[in-house]
């Protein structure tokens, strides 16, 4: 499959693989639906309804992330990040001090979360890691207006300085490149 000029191969699962990808998201969904029992029943003192988002995307986050690792999918895997890391957002609301108002900015690292799952297996290396580093920066902008370290006007003038930057940086990468087609 073509991707942006890069080819990662996606190969179709055996018949094995199929089996045991599919054993892993029985056996996890019904852990998560153990837990959430036994927090429904109150023998886990949590309400079930608050840890009913964050059980469920890591019971399925993780059946992805294992049928990705069987399949060495770099798209599943990058899949299996960004549905991990907002059941990481959605556990933290649960048991942390923060809200979802200064932990927004993990679902806005989510794809570069992805990447850093899927790099593993990508074979294209460099833009994985272009993605990381653009959704991580966006990311630590936007804490710093949900964290209260700044205002949003600061926040959304560095946003607009690292929007240019990446314009300038856009078109020096496809600049070079079209010259190294042209000088071939």
């Amino acid at each position: 499959m073509k991707i942006s000029g890069i080819s990662d191969p996606i190969l179709p699962l055996t018949k094995k693989q199929k089996c045991a990808s599919n054993i892993v998201l029985g056996g996890l969904l019904c852990i998560a639906g153990v837990i959430l029992v036994l927090a429904g029943t109150g023998v886990i003192k949590a309400s079930a309804r608050d840890i009913a988002a964050p059980t469920v995307l890591f019971a399925f986050g993780l059946a992805v992330m294992i049928s990705a690792i069987i399949a060495k999918n770099s798209i599943s895997m990058w899949i299996a990040g960004v549905i991990i890391a907002c059941g990481t957002t959605s556990l933290l609301d649960v048991t942390s001090s923060a809200g979802y108002a200064n932990l927004y900015p993990i679902y806005i690292a989510a794809p570069g979360i992805g990447c850093v799952f899927s790099v593993w297996f990508a074979e294209a290396k460099f833009p994985q890691f272009k993605v990381m580093a653009f959704f991580g920066v966006l990311a630590i902008l936007f804490s710093l207006g949900a964290s209260g370290v700044c205002g949003y006007g600061l926040v959304c003038g560095l946003l607009a300085a690292f929007a240019g930057l990446c314009a300038i940086y856009g078109a020096v990468e496809s600049y070079l490149k079209k010259d190294k087609v042209n000088n071939a």
